[in-house]
Formats: structure tokens, sequence, C-alpha cells
């Protein structure tokens, strides 16, 4: 099986999941989507309404600011691989549990692999943290690891931003998100 087929297959796994309470109240599992193998991965926390309704990542207002961002460093969302670390939304939108986050890690390890991205893309603190937490490095804070490249023994980049929900509770964070992708496509532009 060639990558893509091998992804659709974990993608389909990840529909039927049962590994944690969350399969309860989910309308559809988000698995993720976009190109496979990819040069990038974007990473956020869990689906949210939209997502759970239409089984797609990042497709409410945060995923219309994640392509206006990209849009903003030429890369189309076609070129990328978009997930989240918890693959079904938690109710009310609350934060993920430790349970919960446990039960989806081995599927976006199993992403990473046969995505076999240059660039890992976590976006927000649980984000970043679940990413650092399974490559054992250190997490102390998002506002210490954004903008801050991470290479990993294999060459890959572990590159923390804002995830893109920010500025839809604090407007004021527009211009530090926007400055967290321009500094993103500098690394880009630097392989």
């Amino acid at each position: 099986m060639d990558q893509g087929e091998l992804m659709r297959k974990l993608s389909g796994e990840i529909m039927e999941c049962r590994g944690c309470p969350l399969h309860v109240s989910r309308n559809h599992a988000v698995p993720g989507e976009g190109a496979t193998p990819a040069r990038l991965i974007f990473i956020g926390e869990a689906p949210g309404k939209r997502e759970d309704e239409l089984g797609r990542p990042f497709v409410g207002r945060a995923g219309s600011i994640l392509d206006d961002l990209l849009e903003s460093i030429n890369i189309d969302r076609s070129e990328v691989f978009i997930t989240s670390v918890v693959k079904c939304r938690p109710p009310g939108n609350r934060d993920p549990k430790k349970d919960e986050i446990s039960a989806c890690m081995p599927y976006l390890v199993r992403q990473i692999d046969l995505i076999s991205p240059q660039i890992i893309v976590p976006m927000g603190r649980f984000a970043t943290s679940s990413i650092f937490g399974h490559f054992d490095l250190i997490f102390e804070s998002l506002g210490k690891a954004r903008r801050h490249p991470v290479i990993l023994e294999n060459k890959k980049i572990i590159f923390p931003v804002y995830h893109p929900a920010v500025i839809t509770h604090n407007p004021g964070k527009r211009k530090d998100l926007e400055g967290d992708f321009m500094e993103l496509k500098k690394t880009i532009d630097s392989l």
C-alpha cells in the first residue's frame, strides 16, 4: 500500500474509534485531511462544533483564519496535512482531558509517520505540549515555545504557533498570530 492508502485506512480506524468516552457524544470523528506525504503538518487541539458536524478539520471560524494565514505565506491548504491531537469534539468545546489525549496520540503519531513532514506545526498550548511530550521535550509554556524551532534528531522541525482561534477570543493577538506565520515562512524558505 502507498502512503495515501495507508492514511485512508488509518482514517477509517479513527472514524470507528471507541477508545475514550468522546465517541459517545460525537457526530463525526475528524481524522484530518490533506496531502500525504506533505512537507508540513498543522496540528490543532480538537474538533469544534462545525468540524464535528462535517467530519473535516478546521472548517469553522478558526479554519477560515488558518486558510487566510496559509494564503499569506503562499501555501495552499491542499499542500499540507491538517489534523488535531484529539479526533473527537469534547462536549461544549471544553479542553481535552489527559486520557482523551492519550487515547488519540497513537493515531497522531502514525499520521506524522505516514505524512513524513519536514515541519510539524503544533497550534496552541494543547497541541504543543502534546507534541513536546511525545518527543520527550520540556514544555514550559506556549509563550516560551512559540516561534522557536526545535530540530529533532531526524532533522524534522517542530515550529509552535498560536492557535488560529486565539483571535476569535482575543482580537489583539492578530499581529502575533500573523507574525508566527511569517516566522514559519522564513523557516520553510531556509530549507
